[in-house]
């Protein structure tokens, strides 16, 4: 697996996932957000998600209203995220259901060290990750839908020649 030098992201689908989570939350955290703002402030906590098989680890600071993310392990996490393996990680943080993480912890797909209770202030935060998007262009995103998955098609097969160009 090769690194993306600039950005500091390895080339597995659960770091570019962690990745873009944190920018998406440092483009927040620099917003006028006044919801957003309020869940970070007289919060002095750091969030380590990742992957032990993958070596992914990936690692986010929150300090009175000021975000920052970082690659590779936290020294002292309040609360820790280890995932069974990458697309595990990626289909829990996608799916956005935090009662999927504890089943996730019941069936041994993912191990959760420190407290508890900050899985649902981060769930509470991740509502702000995607953008709500307004009723009137609903209908356009319905009709888009269809061609981003022949996109998505295209990619996956161009992804694959690539892949195996790099391998050799």
């Amino acid at each position: 697996m090769f690194t993306i030098p600039v950005l500091n992201i390895k080339a597995d689908p659960l770091d570019a996932l962690l990745a873009a989570i944190g920018y998406r939350l440092s483009m927040l955290a620099g917003s006028d957000n006044e919801d957003f703002k309020d869940l970070l402030n007289d919060r002095q906590v750091t969030i380590q998600l990742g992957s032990d098989d993958a070596g992914i680890a990936r690692y986010y600071q929150f300090n009175n209203g000021s975000f920052s993310q970082h690659s590779g392990e936290a020294k002292d996490a309040d609360l820790t995220i280890d995932f069974q393996d990458s697309m595990t990680g990626v289909k829990l943080l996608s799916g956005g259901d935090a009662s999927a993480f504890m089943t996730a912890i019941q069936d041994g797909k993912m191990k959760m060290e420190g407290d508890y209770s900050l899985l649902m202030w981060f769930n509470k935060l991740a509502k702000h990750i995607v953008p709500e998007i307004p009723e009137e262009y609903k209908p356009y995103i319905q009709k888009a839908k269809p061609y981003a998955y022949k996109v998505q098609q295209f990619a996956k097969h161009w992804m694959g020649v690539a892949k195996h160009k790099l391998s050799k």
